[in-house]
């Protein structure tokens, strides 16, 4: 696998620092729950600009984001559709669903 979960996560945060109008936009927390060898915990706080992702849990999430690290690395990379993954329940949502469509905005 060319890329990690640690990967992309730095790579939201990226897009985060060049677009910090995402996250007032979005105003949620999310949390990523990524299994696997090289998965890992990690909170996305948009709830001010210019928002930010760091290891850990949050206590209250709006929106939690479960899925295993290989299929978390193929929908950011574009080789998996994130709808066909929660068809098939290789994503899961917690809490808000329409906030994980919101997501994407930050995912691209």
């Amino acid at each position: 696998m060319a890329e990690s979960a640690q990967f992309w996560i730095d790579k939201i945060q990226e897009n985060l620092t060049n677009k910090p109008e995402l996250a007032g936009s979005i105003n949620a927390v999310y949390q990523f729950d990524i299994s696997g060898d090289n998965g890992g915990k990690w909170i996305l706080d948009l709830t001010s600009a210019p928002g930010a992702i760091k290891e850990g849990e949050a206590d209250s999430a709006d929106c939690t984001i479960i899925m295993a690290e290989a299929d978390f690395v193929a929908m950011m990379d574009k080789t998996a559709n994130p709808m066909s993954l929660y068809a098939t329940q290789k994503l899961k949502v917690q809490g808000n669903l329409p906030l994980s469509l919101k997501l994407m905005e930050i995912l691209k």
